[in-house]
C-alpha cells in the first residue's frame, strides 16, 4: 500500500492505475484548465482579504508621507507657539511664574521631539530589495519513470505557471517517495535532472506535516540541501509537504521573496 496526501492505494506511483486509484489525483483528471485558473483567482482574492500583506497596506504604499508626518507636526507646533506669542500680546520673555510660559516650554519640548523623530524616520528608509541574478538553466522536467496521466501533468504545469504569474518563484520541484517527479524553472548548472532527493529539511517537513519557509537561505544550515539542484544564489525557499511521502520545494531569487499570501496559497 502506498499513500499520496493521506490517501491509500495499492499500485506503485509510477504505474498509471495507481493514479486512477488515488482520489487526490482523480480530483484533477478531466478538470478544464480554464476553470481551474478562474477558481485559483477567486481563491487568491479571498486569501488576500483574509491574510494581510505589506504590499496592500496603506503605510507600505505611502512610506515617505508617513515618515514625514512627525516632521510636519513638529514644525507646525513651533509655528503655532510663535504665532500665539506674537498675536496674544504676551511678553516674549519667559516667566517661570506664568502658566502660559510653562505651557510654551512644554509645547517646545513636544515639538522638538516630533522634529527629531521625523528626521530619524526619514534617515532610516528601508532599502528596496532587488532580485539576484541566478546562474542556472531553464528546465521543464517530468520524470518518465512515473508514467503520469496527461491530466496530472497539466495540473503540475498549471501550478508552476500560476506561481510564476502571481509570485517571485523561480523554480518548482516536486519529489515523492524520495524521487523527483517534476522540476520546472531554474536548475543548478550541471545538475542531472531527476536525481534530486529530499534532504533533512524536506524530510522534517513531511514528518511534521508543516511547511518550512527560509526567507534568507544563506543564513540556514540546511541551504546545502537545496543548492544541490537549485541555483547557488537562490535567496529563499518554501518546503511544503505533500502528505507524508512527498514534498514541494519552491525557490525565489529575492530575499524574503515570498509573502504570507504566497505561503497560504502553497499550503492549500
Amino acid at each position: 500500500m502506498h499513500s499520496f496526501v493521506g490517501h491509500q492505494y495499492s499500485a506503485p506511483l509510477w504505474q498509471p492505475q495507481s493514479w486512477q486509484q488515488c482520489s487526490y489525483c482523480t480530483r484533477f483528471i478531466g478538470r478544464p484548465s480554464v476553470s481551474r485558473h478562474l477558481q485559483f483567482q477567486a481563491r487568491a482574492a479571498a486569501d488576500q482579504e483574509q491574510v494581510p500583506d505589506a504590499s496592500y497596506d496603506f503605510v507600505a504604499r505611502n512610506q515617505n508621507l508617513v515618515r514625514s508626518l512627525p516632521l510636519w507636526a513638529g514644525t507646525l507646533g513651533f509655528v503655532s507657539l510663535l504665532a500665539n506669542r506674537t498675536l496674544s500680546g504676551i511678553a516674549p520673555i519667559v516667566d517661570a511664574g506664568s502658566s502660559q510660559s510653562r505651557a510654551d516650554v512644554l509645547g517646545i519640548l513636544l515639538s522638538a521631539v516630533l522634529l527629531l523623530t521625523g528626521l530619524q524616520w526619514l534617515a532610516l528608509k528601508s532599502k528596496q530589495i532587488e532580485p539576484v541574478p541566478l546562474e542556472g538553466v531553464q528546465v521543464n522536467y517530468i520524470n518518465p519513470d512515473f508514467k503520469l496521466p496527461k491530466a496530472v501533468v497539466q495540473e503540475m504545469q498549471w501550478v508552476w505557471q500560476s506561481l510564476q504569474a502571481t509570485s517571485r518563484a523561480t523554480s518548482l520541484v516536486v519529489m515523492y517517495q524520495g524521487r523527483t517527479v517534476f522540476h520546472a524553472g531554474m536548475a543548478r548548472p550541471g545538475h542531472q535532472l531527476g536525481t534530486a532527493v529530499p534532504g533533512e529539511v524536506s524530510v522534517k517537513a513531511m514528518e511534521s506535516g508543516q511547511g518550512n519557509y527560509m526567507p534568507n537561505l544563506v543564513l540556514y544550515p540546511g541551504r546545502k540541501e537545496f543548492v544541490q539542484y537549485l541555483p547557488e544564489a537562490t535567496q529563499g525557499i518554501i518546503a511544503q509537504p505533500i502528505g507524508s511521502s512527498g514534498v514541494l520545494v519552491t525557490g525565489t531569487d529575492t530575499l524574503r521573496g515570498f509573502s504570507r499570501l504566497d505561503q497560504v496559497r502553497l499550503s492549500t
